[in-house]
Parts: C-alpha cells; sequence; structure tokens
C-alpha cells in the first residue's frame, strides 16, 4: 500500500506542490519572524553587554509615571550630592555621575532632523575616552559651544569635524561646533544604530535633564573580591526605595529590551502574515485533496475491493499529505532564513544599526515553524481522506468523479457559527456591547459563511454567471461552476474570507477619515495649530496615549516666545499654548494638559460641565467628565495627580469640561507645568484669527515665526484633517499588503482547481470538440467558468465585510459611516483579474485537448 502511494504521489507531484505553496508562504513568515528578531535581538544583546562591560553597579531614579502608560517614561534624574555619599559604600572601586538620555535630535545638512526608526538619538556629557568610547578624530568638548557626535551620527549626516551641527533639546534649537568625532572599542561607529551627540558636562545636564547639578545616572565598580550582586545590595541600602539599583547584567538585559520594542512591529506582521497563509492553505489543500480523491474514485474502489481497510486509505491520503508538508515546511523553512537575512540588511539600512553577530537560527523555534507547517497539512487532508475511505467498491467503479452529495449536513453545520454570529453583531450594534464581544461575532460569522456558501452558489451562482455570459460558452462555464457547490465553495473560500476583511477595512478605514474631518471641524475653533505632528500626534496622545510622537518618544516642542511673538502679528485675534505631558491620576494613567485653560476654553470650543473654567492656581486642575466619571470624583474634590518631576500632589478639582477630540484629561496651570511636567516648552500652539484678516499673511507671519524649529510646522483645519486621516491610509495600506498576500494564495487556488477541473472533465472537454467547439470556445468557457467563481466570491465576501465594517463603526461610536463605494469595486475588479489570470493555464490546456485521445480516455 506505501509503494503504490508513493507511486500515485510521484504522478501528481506537481498538483500536490502547488497545494503545499501556502504552506511554504507560512513556514516562511514564522521561520523568517523568530530568525529575524533573534538574530538582531542577540545583536543588541552583544552591543549592550558590551555597553555595561565595566559597570558593575547602576544607580537611577524611579519614574514617578508608570511606564505602561505608553511611550518612554521620564526617569527623575539623580542628585550629584549621591554621588559622594555613594564613594563611601563599602566595595566601591569608582563612582561615576552620568548624563546620557534619549532627545537629542540632530539637524541634518538638509535642514531636516535625522530621523530614525527604533534606536534612541542620545545627548550625553563627554565622559573621555573609556574602555568602550575612543576618539577617531579631534578631540572631546571643552567649551559650552562645542561637541563631539559618533561616527554613525557623522556618516549619516555627513558631518566633519571644525563643522557645525543644530540640535534639539528641551531647549529650543542651538548650534554647536563639531570638535571630534569618536567611534567604540568594538570597531563600530554606534550601538544599535543610534544617534550620540556629546556635550561638555553642565551643557549636557541642562540640555538633556533640564537643570545643572544632576546626572541620568550613577554607575559603580566594585572592589576586587566583591560581586556586583553584593556592591548592589550595600548600595540599595544606602540609597533607598527612591532609587532603582542595577547590576550591569540587570542593566544590558533592560536596555537591550527597550531597543528590541520595535521588532514587535516586525514580528506581528510576519506572524499575522503566516497565520493567513497556513489559514488559507487548509482550504486550498481540502480542495486539491478533494479533487484528487474524487479522481481516484475507481482507483480507491478496485484497492478496496482487493482487500484495502479503511485504516490503510486513510493511511495512503495521509502519507501524501505528510510528504507534501514536510517538504512544503522544509522549503518554508529554507525561504524563511533567506527572507531574514535580506529584513536584517533592510533594518541596519533603516536604522544605521550595526550587529557584531552573525545570523542565528534558532533551531528549537524552526523546528516548530516546520512541525506547524506538517499539522496544517495533515488536518487539511483530514476530511477528504475519510472521504476516500468511505468509497463503496462497487459503487465506485461505476461513478463518476464529480460525485454529487447532500448539502444537508454542511448547511446545519454552517448555520451554527453564522446563527452565533449574527447574534454576537446584532447584540454588539444593538445592546451596546463590547468590541470583543463583536470580534467574537464577526469572526463566528466569516466562519458560518465559509461553510454556507455551497447552499449559497445554488442561488447566486445562477444570476451571477447570467451577468457574465451570455453565449453558449459562457453558459457551459457557468453551469460547469455551478456543478459542484461544494467544490466551488472551497474554492472560492479564500477570496470570501480576504475580501471581507478587506472590505471591512476599507468600511472601517473610510469611517475613520470622515469622522476624523468631522470631529477636526466641530471641536477646533481655532484657525491654525502649531505642532509638531499634527493632530494625528495630538489625537493619540489625548485619547488615552502619552503626549509623543509616533516613535514613542517626546513630542517635538517650540519655544514659548513663539506664541508671545505670535498675538502681536496683525490679524491674530487670540494665540495660546498647550503643554502635554502623561501623568497618573489617583494611580490611573492619563494624558495630561496645561495652558490658560480661558483662552483654551476659546480655541478649543470647550464645553463646560460643572464649576469654573477661568484662570486655574498652581494647586487646581480642571477634569473631564469622562475621567471624573471613572474615578467616581466631583467638582471640589481633591484628586492627587503625579508629574514626571513633580512626583505625587494634590489638587483641588474647580472645574469640568466635555471631553472632545483635542482635549482630554486634567489640565493644569502652566506655571505647575514648567515645574513638573517633563519639558517646560509648549508642545502645541493655537491661532485664532480676527475677522477679515488675510488669512495667508496671517499664516505665512506664523510660519516664520517657527522656520528655525524643523520638527514644527503651522497648519490649518484642512491640512490637520488630512494629516489624521495619512495615519489612517499607512494602517490601511499595510493592511491591504498583507491581505494582498492571501489574495496571491485564493488566484492559485482557483489555479489549482480549474487545472484538476479540466483533468477531470479529459472525456467531457473531447466530446465538446467533437460536436464543434472551437478551440476559443473551449478558452471562453473555462475563464467564464473561472470568473463566475471569482465574482462570486469577491461579492460574497465584500457584501459581509462592509456589514461587519458598518457594524464596528457602530459599536466604536464613530460620528460617520462612509462606505467607499469605489474602493470595493476596485476590490471587485480585482476579483475578476484574479479570476482572469487563475484561467489562463487551464483554458490553455483545455483548448489544446486532442479530441481522440479525450474520447477514448478512461
Amino acid at each position: 500500500m506505501l509503494k503504490a502511494t508513493l507511486k500515485g504521489l510521484l504522478a501528481r507531484k506537481l498538483r500536490l506542490m502547488l497545494a503545499g505553496l501556502a504552506v511554504v508562504l507560512g513556514v516562511m513568515a514564522v521561520s523568517a519572524a523568530v530568525v529575524t528578531t533573534t538574530t538582531i535581538g542577540n545583536g543588541f544583546d552583544a552591543i549592550f553587554q558590551t555597553t555595561t562591560s565595566n559597570v558593575d553597579v547602576s544607580v537611577s531614579g524611579r519614574s514617578n509615571v508608570d511606564s505602561e502608560a505608553g511611550g518612554r517614561a521620564f526617569t527623575p534624574p539623580v542628585p550629584a550630592s549621591l554621588v559622594a555619599r555613594l564613594r563611601d559604600v563599602p566595595g566601591a572601586a569608582s563612582v561615576v555621575g552620568e548624563v546620557s538620555t534619549d532627545g537629542a535630535r540632530p539637524v541634518g545638512p538638509d535642514g531636516k532632523v535625522i530621523s530614525l526608526t527604533g534606536p534612541p538619538r542620545l545627548g550625553r556629557a563627554w565622559p573621555g575616552e573609556t574602555g568602550l568610547v575612543k576618539l577617531r578624530e579631534g578631540r572631546g568638548p571643552a567649551a559650552a559651544g562645542e561637541v563631539a557626535i559618533n561616527a554613525g551620527l557623522a556618516e549619516r549626516g555627513g558631518f566633519t569635524v571644525g563643522g557645525t551641527i543644530d540640535v534639539l533639546t528641551l531647549q529650543p534649537r542651538q548650534s554647536f561646533r563639531i570638535v571630534g568625532i569618536y567611534g567604540f572599542t568594538n570597531g563600530l561607529g554606534t550601538l544599535g544604530g543610534s544617534t550620540e551627540v556629546a556635550f561638555t558636562e553642565p551643557v549636557a545636564q541642562r540640555l538633556m535633564l533640564g537643570e545643572t547639578g544632576v546626572f541620568s545616572s550613577i554607575t559603580l565598580t566594585a572592589d576586587a573580591g566583591v560581586s556586583p550582586a553584593d556592591l548592589k545590595k550595600a548600595v540599595a541600602d544606602v540609597v533607598g526605595a527612591d532609587y532603582v539599583v542595577r547590576t550591569g547584567d540587570e542593566l544590558a538585559q533592560q536596555t537591550a529590551a527597550d531597543g528590541l520594542a520595535f521588532l514587535d512591529i516586525v514580528r506581528i506582521v510576519l506572524l499575522a502574515f503566516s497565520g493567513l497563509s497556513l489559514l488559507v492553505g487548509i482550504f486550498l489543500i481540502l480542495n486539491t485533496f478533494s479533487i484528487l480523491i474524487a479522481q481516484r474514485t475507481g482507483e480507491l474502489a478496485l484497492v478496496a475491493a482487493l482487500g484495502a481497510r479503511r485504516r490503510q486509505i486513510i493511511g495512503s491520503v495521509l502519507v501524501e499529505a505528510l510528504l507534501v508538508g514536510i517538504v512544503a515546511s522544509a522549503v518554508g523553512v529554507g525561504l524563511g532564513i533567506a527572507v531574514s537575512t535580506g529584513l536584517q540588511a533592510i533594518m541596519e539600512a533603516q536604522s544605521g544599526a550595526q550587529f557584531p553577530v552573525g545570523l542565528s537560527v534558532p533551531v528549537p523555534q524552526l523546528l516548530l515553524a516546520f512541525g506547524l507547517g506538517i499539522v496544517v497539512t495533515l488536518i487539511a487532508a483530514l476530511v477528504p481522506a475519510f472521504r476516500a475511505s468511505r468509497v463503496p467498491p462497487v459503487a465506485a467503479m461505476r461513478a463518476s468523479a464529480a460525485e454529487q452529495r447532500s448539502l444537508k449536513r454542511i448547511t446545519i453545520v454552517g448555520a451554527v457559527p453564522a446563527v452565533l454570529g449574527v447574534g454576537g453583531i446584532v447584540t454588539a450594534v444593538v445592546g451596546g456591547g463590547p468590541l470583543p464581544v463583536l470580534a467574537v461575532g464577526i469572526v463566528l460569522g466569516l466562519a458560518g459563511v465559509a461553510l454556507l456558501t455551497p447552499i449559497a452558489s445554488r442561488t447566486l451562482l445562477p444570476a451571477v454567471g447570467r451577468l457574465l455570459s451570455w453565449s453558449m460558452p459562457g453558459k457551459l462555464g457557468r453551469l460547469n461552476a455551478a456543478r459542484n457547490p461544494r467544490r466551488t465553495a472551497i474554492t472560492v473560500a479564500t477570496l470570501v474570507v480576504t475580501l471581507g476583511l478587506v472590505g471591512g477595512v476599507g468600511v472601517v478605514a473610510e469611517s475613520l477619515r470622515a469622522d476624523v474631518s468631522s470631529v477636526v471641524s466641530s471641536d477646533l475653533t481655532a484657525d491654525l495649530v502649531i505642532s509638531g505632528d499634527g493632530v494625528s500626534a495630538r489625537a493619540g496622545g489625548q485619547q488615552g496615549g502619552p503626549p509623543t510622537a509616533a516613535d514613542g518618544r517626546i513630542m517635538p516642542t517650540f519655544s514659548p516666545d513663539v506664541i508671545t511673538k505670535a498675538r502681536a502679528v496683525p490679524g491674530v485675534a487670540e494665540a495660546t499654548d498647550q503643554f502635554t505631558d502623561t501623568v497618573q491620576v489617583n494611580g490611573t494613567p492619563s494624558p495630561a494638559n496645561a495652558g490658560d485653560l480661558p483662552a483654551l476654553t476659546d480655541v478649543l470650543g470647550l464645553k463646560k460641565a460643572a464649576g469654573s473654567l477661568g484662570t486655574l492656581a498652581d494647586d487646581e486642575v480642571a477634569l473631564d467628565t469622562d475621567t471624573l466619571s471613572t474615578l467616581k470624583l466631583a467638582v471640589g474634590d481633591s484628586v492627587k495627580i503625579a508629574t514626571q518631576r513633580g512626583g505625587t500632589k494634590s489638587y483641588r478639582i474647580v472645574g469640568s469640561y466635555e471631553p472632545n477630540f483635542l482635549l482630554r484629561g486634567p489640565v493644569l496651570s502652566p506655571a505647575a507645568a514648567s515645574r513638573t511636567f517633563v519639558s517646560a516648552m509648549p508642545a502645541v500652539g493655537y491661532v485664532l484669527m480676527a475677522p477679515g484678516a488675510d488669512r495667508a499673511a496671517v499664516r505665512q507671519a506664523v510660519t516664520d515665526l517657527v522656520a528655525d524649529n524643523p520638527e514644527v510646522t503651522v497648519a490649518d483645519q484642512t491640512q490637520l484633517a488630512s494629516d489624521a486621516s495619512s495615519r489612517v491610509d499607512i494602517a490601511e495600506t499595510m493592511l491591504y499588503v498583507l491581505l494582498g498576500l492571501s489574495v496571491v494564495i485564493g488566484i492559485l487556488g482557483i489555479i489549482n482547481t480549474m487545472a484538476l477541473s479540466i483533468l477531470e472533465r479529459t472525456r467531457e472537454l473531447g466530446l465538446l470538440r467533437a460536436i464543434g467547439m472551437r478551440r476559443s470556445h473551449m478558452v471562453h468557457m473555462v475563464v467564464a467558468e473561472s470568473l463566475v467563481m471569482s465574482v462570486f466570491g469577491g461579492l460574497l465576501g465584500l457584501a459581509f465585510g462592509g456589514l461587519a465594517g458598518a457594524a464596528f463603526v457602530s459599536v466604536a461610536d464613530l460620528a460617520v459611516l462612509a462606505v467607499p463605494w469605489t474602493s470595493l469595486a476596485v476590490f471587485l475588479g480585482l476579483a475578476v483579474v484574479a479570476g482572469l489570470v487563475a484561467a489562463l493555464a487551464p483554458s490553455a490546456r483545455a483548448a489544446r485537448v486532442n479530441v481522440l485521445s479525450a474520447i477514448a480516455y478512461e
């Protein structure tokens, strides 16, 4: 039986490998994800182990605000007086205060800030040439206007010794003379792709920490015979619970973990694609084996008549699936390693990072990916295998390969998830249920639609076919598509699932764009907004995240003088600024704001709920009604707010307001912000023009005020809405690319089905040619069959996806439901193209059928 199975496998190897392509892609994505993240992770570990090789113990401030609030938590500096105290700790050989923190944004020769994806932009105090740092050119900075930069930054920006460099920090843009370029003793010009600007110590303290006489951390080395753990314990006893004490190894692990945060995106995207590929692969393999079993009905019946048992027949099919899974998974692992090499090169080029380790191949994870591909293949082949074992020998020997089976069972099975899914969606929409209920409902509904596709095809396929076929070959193609509802359903299942997701994403994205435009117009009364990242970053920060830019760094700021000068611009009726940060309100993370509250009320159109929205004292706060409701507070109560620099203090609630798109969370006075927020400079400015003002002239005058700050722009309401929409566009495009790859697998599935179907109908095709059908008619018939299936799957998927997207819009309480009719039409057009592409090879094969051989075919 095994020999017969292997012989049959060799005869069908190309058809089976086409089915295994989905497994190849899925395993490839899993392998690429684990190899890439492991390699770069090991690289970061090696780098940070090197940077902390001379550190036995590190002491840093303890954050006042929970870092889980989002972004990068601000670490309060440690006082310089602590250095002297630690020198008396027994076992400490040396104690050194250091200044090194993210936030020094260098400006390139093109006038734009040098942007990095992932690695930090460090500003530090020049440490001198140490066991790690080594000058390559020039010297270290000695005066306030001098800096040294690392070789990675010099290469990226084209900087040389003797030239100048502009840097943005907690202070406005300043220019420095480059007196040195340094690298590291491991031969690299940058550590993990970071850029570094080294100032003199007082300048670094003022620009990076906001005050002199403080350090970002203190490092200690131990005396001979004293372990880092023992020194850590001794230091902890001295500094108490107000500081974080870590050994060098612990510091390296934490620093590497922070640096690897951006790799999570790569891992999620690759694993999402692998999951989708393997899911689609189940349909493809199931359909391929089902058709092959149907074509081998006579063969299996003969084997059964000769005495083969059911378990032997099931085993023969599963052996075929096992071999396909092994080969496909092996190819997928190999391709995954190759893709990982390319991804690593791209990421190194994008980030500027160089890793001192080679490609890391995690064998256990790759074996898991290999096994996953095999398991998926075997699962997909189980149903055809059991079906093959139930073939009655006598009936099968005279049966047609294209068996017709009752759809009653699959309809009943499909009705269960369909009803549950619809129930979940209705419950979420009508009853205001949470998004997880809606998500479960959509998943169950999609599964139900896929299972009910065979019964739906009996009604919908003829209707779709009549729209696409008028001639006799077209009618034959339509009838062929409807001949076997189960096969058609499995074939188009990929398109149903993929275009269902595409349709849902399209509706949600279009509604988000419309919602943003609507909300910006209704919530913002200011004519111009001065900000570093548009309303999109502001909205993200004010709706639960930190006041950070998209990459997790502190939002760009500008000089307070800008607002003062803006008030003097002819045509400006009012100008005010807004400070932003992340705080904790009674222990709950929250975005925070500060500014002239009456002016913010005017430019943001705030609606007072209770109390007063007048000028705030340093110990007073205004809160939005949502926060008050969540924390069960009211106007007149006291609330404890922990700020980044000021720690926890008690504030009196003097007023409340209705939150909007641009403002929510506690609002403090500007004086309180300057002392307690990370940055004492405003992040956003609002300008309200006087009636009849020359809008173009006012905007140009305000733009000129921030001309020296490449991070800050001036935008009107239209541009703000466009900026916010662009964020939606990026996410939408990434999802479309991911789903588009599954569409490719879907096309392969249709190609496979059509090709196997042509082989199955060889005698039929020969008879059609014998009674006068031309080659062109044969091509027309096959193309029509493929088109009918593709359009049927596309319409079904887009219809369900559109309804699911509308349900999401309702549950998410978006202001506008917008349907992207043009995009949906394009997606349906892509389904038509998929049908045409899938029909190319099978139609050519059908047209080349030899009439006499086909008629004689047994």
